[in-house]
């Protein structure tokens, strides 16, 4: 059997689903369909029950998925351990990011890492379901390294390396009532019409709870994946933002103001599987990585 038959059918097996695996590998549906088969055939057993809707895992497959693993997890640190040997790192590293982030200069830590590591392949994930999106993929080996802003209370399962702390601001209409004053408590937008990240967006998780403590529910009228549209939204409805301050803050027609009482910061941090050491590839761009981040306060 071949270790992409094995990655395939691993793939599906997490998904349950042939076309989501497809997507995640960057492969014709088709090819996945026949490297699961041609595994079935050799192993002279079903590994998923089929129906014209679902997929699930047949007893043989259940059986089979940890071995699997065993396999590919082998093959991979064999790989490493080989590269490390010659002193030559080889393969793929996967790294999943936010949609915006400036406090990261990841396009030249990435030319930085190929200049020293030519004969590793980048691939770059842009998420657009937040943290919680990327996070799920570290945590389930779909990418070697995320960059993400997530709670460390939050992060089963992971090692965050923290690189920068980001603090939350205040975006309001010029003519709104409350433009006026230096600071804004967040209690006094109770009745405000939010623009937010989406759900699973680590901004937007940290907000809800902010709120939550004051006992508010805040309705969030619009749901964004790129805060750097959080000025043009909140023009545009008249409502307000509460998000991690950012380049450029300044929007014709709103005003960016300071949060004032105890508001949570964002934390900004490359995340990895915890319990287990980064691949060569990791720790050399990690290694990297404080040449090109910053922590200025801004995202």
């Amino acid at each position: 059997m071949e270790l992409r038959q094995l990655r395939y059918f691993i793939t599906v097996a997490e998904e349950l689903s042939f076309t989501r695996a497809a997507a995640l590998l960057f492969a014709a549906q088709s090819t996945v369909s026949a490297a699961v088969r041609a595994l079935e055939e050799e192993l002279q057993v079903s590994l998923f029950d089929r129906s014209t809707r679902t997929v699930a895992l047949s007893s043989a497959g259940e059986v089979f998925l940890p071995e699997a693993k065993s396999v590919v997890g082998a093959a991979e640190r064999a790989r490493e351990v080989v590269g490390e040997a010659s002193r030559t790192l080889r393969g793929s590293l996967r790294v999943g990011t936010m949609t915006r982030i400036t406090a990261l200069d990841l396009p030249r830590l990435v030319g930085a890492f190929r200049q020293r590591h030519p004969l590793v392949d980048i691939r770059i994930q842009v998420s657009g379901s937040g943290a919680g999106g990327i996070a799920e993929d570290v945590r389930r080996g779909r990418l070697d390294v995320g960059v993400m802003a997530l709670p460390a209370a939050e992060a089963h399962d992971l090692d965050l390396r923290q690189f920068a702390t980001i603090p939350y601001v205040v975006i309001l209409p010029t003519e709104h009532p409350l433009a006026q004053r230096e600071r804004i408590a967040l209690k006094d937008l109770a009745h405000e019409n939010f623009v937010s990240g989406a759900s699973g967006f680590g901004s937007r998780a940290a907000m809800d709870r902010a709120f939550g403590e004051l006992g508010i529910t805040r309705r969030v009228s619009v749901e964004i994946t790129d805060i750097a549209s959080a000025a043009s939204y909140v023009r545009a409805i008249g409502g307000a933002a509460v998000v991690p301050r950012y380049e450029p803050v300044g929007a014709a027609g709103v005003v960016v103001k300071p949060v004032s009482g105890p508001v949570p910061s964002l934390a900004l941090s490359f995340a990895v599987r915890a319990g287990r050491e980064p691949s060569p590839a990791v720790a050399a761009l990690l290694k990297l990585s404080p040449n090109y981040t910053r922590d200025d306060g801004t995202f």
